[in-house]
């Protein structure tokens, strides 16, 4: 489904000038609508995967224009309240989801997860049809687009995506699919982009690049993907795999990340009127590597959520100040003629990235366990005494020892991994600029 949704991310921007923003919402709405409340039904997994493509299609086309909508249509002193808003999507979906997913099977019914994409494609339709004007479809442009140029690109990025999600549990380049995906995804992205550098009437250029803080402020947005894993993936996995807790018990500590986030929202916007959005996202970077390492250097397999409540603090207001550091610096310093071009790079941030850091988390994941399960084996090989007194089971006990402390060490390399990216986040904020004049923060009288 996510790898679906990088198949109209990029093209989203072309088809809302071509049909109108209207009729691309209300279309996808209405069909995530139908094939939601399909799914539950279906008992065909070539139907059920065809299914999950449609709504990941449809899905792809709201990130790209909310955002850019909402710029459009409010005043520019209701800017940052609606970046602020838009900026609880990410928390929304990785941590409440999981909570939510919880309750839906364990308390509710596991159709609800879909039938409540049901409920709400009709609504989001009608608003859309209420809100938006029903624009011309412009044949000129609908016949002269670069379509080949955004099939190659949309492609590549979704087979480099599904590569990359697939790797670790199919065996990487042991596996035919991941191989094909990984190596035909970067071939298209390469000729892509030699697309786009050659072509004088290519569907998006480099030129919104060209500006050092949008550029810089994408690659950070890149790196959040890894920023926030500690909220999205170690921590509930940590729970699952050493404190055997299910969804509907680690999602109590998504909604503390996601009650934290909600919290610090309008503290946030009150800041980012008064204050440089560098500095914001300095700060938020900051709390994130502090953390990191603390969680490094701290954790053991006696953790609970108990124990992660001081960190998943921490971790929300650092994720919530650099995700409001990243979004103003990207707008107040692109040039509006370039908006087309970057909701052609934001999906890249947003949902690319993310699925790629989640694969390269996977795999460090799994190689430290490997690593230190056979390190601590060979402890246990060579008969030290402390050993063979605590695993006092016998064998069993002393592999299961071994897999668990194994499993925790991986945890802790992943949490380091998370400190040196924010490292680098950290050193790539240092070289913003201050951005122009702007309608975000007014001018102070002297």
């Amino acid at each position: 489904m996510n790898a679906a949704q990088l198949l109209t991310m990029p093209v989203t921007v072309w088809l809302s000038l071509i049909f109108g923003p209207a009729r691309v919402i209300i279309v996808a709405s209405v069909t995530i609508a139908l094939a939601t409340l399909t799914i539950p039904f279906v008992r065909s997994y070539d139907l059920l995967v065809f299914l999950h493509v449609v709504v990941g299609l449809c899905l792809g086309t709201y990130l790209p224009l909310t955002i850019s909508l909402a710029l459009r249509s409010l005043k520019p002193h209701l800017w940052l309240m609606a970046m602020a808003v838009y900026s609880l999507r990410a928390s929304f979906g990785t941590d409440v989801g999981v909570g939510l997913s919880g309750i839906y099977v364990d308390v509710i019914d596991w159709r609800w997860i879909y039938w409540t994409a049901t409920l709400a494609g009709p609504l989001i339709a009608f608003m859309a049809w209420k809100a938006l004007p029903l624009t011309s479809i412009d044949h000129d442009k609908l016949r002269n687009s670069d379509w080949g140029g955004m099939t190659m690109f949309s492609l590549g990025l979704a087979m480099l995506f599904a590569g990359c999600s697939l790797g670790e549990s199919l065996g990487w380049f042991d596996s035919g699919v991941v191989t094909a995906c990984l190596a035909g995804g970067a071939f298209l992205l390469v000729i892509s982009i030699v697309n786009i550098a050659l072509k004088k009437d290519a569907f998006v250029d480099f030129s919104a690049l060209g500006n050092h803080n949008v550029r810089t402020a994408l690659l950070i947005a890149c790196l959040y993907g890894v920023l926030m894993a500690p909220t999205s993936v170690l921590i509930p996995n940590f729970l699952a795999a050493i404190g055997k807790l299910k969804p509907l018990q680690t999602g109590s500590a998504a909604i503390i990340v996601f009650g934290v986030y909600l919290a610090m929202t309008p503290v946030v916007v009150w800041l980012a009127r008064r204050v440089d959005a560098r500095l914001l996202l300095i700060a938020g970077l900051s709390i994130i590597v502090f953390t990191s390492a603390w969680c490094g250097s701290s954790i053991n397999n006696e953790w609970r959520i108990d124990q992660y409540v001081p960190v998943l603090i921490l971790f929300a207001i650092g994720e919530c100040l650099t995700l409001m550091g990243i979004i103003p610096t990207i707008i107040v310093n692109m040039n509006p003629a370039h908006a087309a071009a970057i909701g052609v790079y934001a999906p890249l941030a947003r949902i690319f990235a993310p699925g790629v850091a989640s694969g390269v988390i996977a795999l460090v994941l799994r190689l430290s366990s490997d690593t230190h399960s056979v390190m601590l084996k060979a402890g246990v090989e060579a008969g030290q005494p402390a050993v063979v007194q605590r695993a006092a089971s016998g064998v069993s006990g002393v592999a299961s020892v071994v897999a668990r402390e194994a499993t925790v060490l991986s945890y802790v390399s992943g949490f380091y991994l998370v400190f040196w990216v924010g490292i680098v986040a950290l050193l790539l904020a240092a070289t913003l600029q201050r951005a122009p004049v702007n309608p975000l923060i007014p001018p102070r009288s002297a």
